[in-house]
């Protein structure tokens, strides 16, 4: 890959990351300030954001491991 490649697509990605952990993190303040959402809820949306967060991660090992091979 040519250096300016590298060097865009770094960027792009810590950008991207950025804004992504930025949004999660004003979403579950959100979520923990308002009262009248049951506990319940709360916990579940929680659950299903944290699980995609960790199928997500898990997809790119198991791509990283693949292209390796």
């Amino acid at each position: 890959m040519k250096p300016f490649n590298t060097v865009g697509l770094t960027i792009f990605s810590v950008s991207a990351l950025v804004l992504i952990i930025f949004g999660l993190y004003k979403f579950f303040e959100e979520i923990f300030k308002d009262t009248s959402m049951p506990v319940v809820v709360r916990w579940a949306i929680i659950g299903v954001i944290l699980g995609i967060i960790i199928l997500l991660i898990s997809l790119v090992i198991e791509r990283i491991k693949e292209k390796r091979e």
